[in-house]
């Protein structure tokens, strides 16, 4: 089928292919490119990428060229993989600070105490439980992903009297374990006390990183990366601003309402 010129009739999926092929390399290429001119140029502020470039041999290294494109792919899938997923759970956040100021209290409150006035850092986490807590409960309360990636059954298992052929697709149901009242009292409310206990983070309630970021060999290799993107989101917001609802034209506070999308990826 490769040998079928993309303008011939009914070939409208190859056409589309050779778009598809331009985006991903645009994708794969151009920000990789931006951060080598920044270095070129003295300009290129702290990432992944300028780590990986900086490592990379010299350009008349016989491996530069494999290495090049290991960094490069690296790059790409950790920009991909982030890209959705952090920014539907930045917006989980702000719905939540929006329908919950007093938890926004809290956690500035928190900020307030810890910081004397400093933006916070990563290494502020054992510090700030409470905002510790407040990136649990945003994964936990509106999953990004409800349903996880597919899996196949390695081997024959039973679960609950049902038998698993192996080879069987199977498909974790992450929003019911992480709204499960068993667990997680009045899961439908956003609380980051559950997660707490005499002012620290209480290690007997099970962490949603345990389900959310998926399962097995095919779990999230980004989680702490997120993790960490989220802390410092949430902790950098709560520093310096005060979320609060959008006027209308009266000069009236816009009502804000729990709603997020449905989908395989979930958006506030």
């Amino acid at each position: 089928m490769k040998h079928i010129p993309s303008w011939f009739p009914g070939a409208g999926w190859k056409r589309q292919g050779l778009k598809w092929r331009d985006n991903n390399r645009e994708v794969r290429l151009n920000a990789f490119n931006i951060v080598k001119d920044q270095m070129n140029q003295g300009t290129a502020p702290p990432s992944a990428c300028r780590t990986l470039i900086g490592n990379l041999p010299d350009s008349t290294a016989p491996d530069r060229v494999v290495k090049e494109d290991v960094a490069i792919d690296t790059c790409a899938v950790s920009f991909i993989g982030a890209a959705e997923t952090s920014h539907s759970a930045a917006r989980v956040f702000f719905m939540a600070m929006l329908l919950n100021p007093e938890v926004q209290k809290k956690g500035q409150a928190e900020l307030d105490k810890v910081l004397n006035g400093r933006l916070p850092e990563a290494n502020d986490s054992p510090n700030l439980p409470y905002i510790s807590a407040m990136v649990k409960e945003t994964l936990r309360w509106q999953l990004v992903l409800p349903l996880a990636i597919p899996h196949v059954a390695i081997d024959a298992d039973e679960y609950n009297g049902y038998y698993i052929p192996k080879g069987t697709i199977v498909i974790g149901n992450s929003w019911t374990f992480m709204h499960d009242p068993e667990v997680y009292k009045n899961p439908d409310e956003y609380i980051p006390d559950r997660f707490l206990k005499d002012g620290e983070l209480d290690t007997s309630i099970p962490d949603p990183s345990t389900a959310i970021f998926g399962y097995g060999r095919r779990i999230c290799p980004g989680r702490y990366f997120a993790l960490n993107a989220l802390f410092l989101m949430i902790a950098h917001t709560l520093a310096v601003f005060d979320i609060k609802p959008a006027l209308d034209e009266n000069g009236n506070e816009m009502k804000v309402e729990n709603d997020v999308t449905g989908g395989s990826l979930s958006y506030a």
